[in-house]
């Protein structure tokens, strides 16, 4: 039998850093991202934090005043720390920037993954829809595919209906349609109970589907 992928509609991790302000960006000579803390990930923390960043005449930021908090110390230190190592463009410094500073915004935001390869799967949202919704997640892990449902083709799609919690993790997933296979809704369930929603979406209820499908591996 020739080797199978497997395909799951779900997404996985990523994490992504937008950094703006009043002027364009490159006015900035040097202006690298902040690293999203470790510790604030895994906690699952967001926030915009607002800065005002005073320039040198050669352009180097001399001080970081917080404007806005993102709501964690740790990501507003973060966002400072990185803004402080900043340079701008001599010709496109201001006497404003000189005297008040210039105000930068530094988002740090996770985003579920749209698609994913492993060795024995591939997963991703498949269609139009699934990439909508995969915007409500923060943190998507992605389902297993059971050997030993791959090994007896054992293929279907199964529908819940997902609840989550007021802390943005899901407060209870009910499948409302089995696959048919009691080891691949196993799997659905087991996965999408870890998922974590942004905070606008806690306390929201939707319908979700996870669907498990063979084909040939392309070389």
């Amino acid at each position: 039998m020739r080797p199978t992928r497997s395909f799951l509609g779900t997404a996985g991790l990523l994490f992504c850093l937008t950094v703006c302000g009043d002027a364009a960006t490159s006015d900035w000579l040097s202006a690298p991202k902040p690293t999203f803390p470790s510790g604030a990930l895994k906690g699952g923390s967001e926030g915009l934090v607002k800065l005002r960043a005073v320039i040198a005449k050669d352009g180097h930021v001399t001080s970081t005043m917080l404007l806005q908090s993102s709501g964690d110390p740790v990501l507003d230190r973060a966002a400072r720390e990185a803004v402080s190592k900043w340079k701008m463009k001599p010709s496109a410094i201001t006497p404003s920037d000189l005297r008040q500073g210039r105000m930068t915004i530094v988002e740090f935001k996770q985003e579920a993954l749209v698609a994913a390869i492993y060795p024995d799967r591939q997963a991703y949202f498949g269609s139009p829809d699934r990439i909508l919704k995969s915007t409500v997640w923060m943190f998507a892990p992605f389902p297993s595919y059971p050997l030993s449902e791959r090994e007896q083709h054992h293929t279907g799609t199964v529908l819940m209906k997902v609840t989550i919690g007021g802390d943005g993790r899901v407060a209870g997933a009910q499948v409302l349609r089995s696959s048919g296979y009691p080891k691949l809704d196993e799997s659905a369930v087991k996965a999408v109970r870890l998922y974590r929603a942004h905070k606008q979406f806690a306390g929201k209820q939707g319908v979700f589907s996870i669907t498990f499908a063979m084909g040939r591996r392309q070389y």
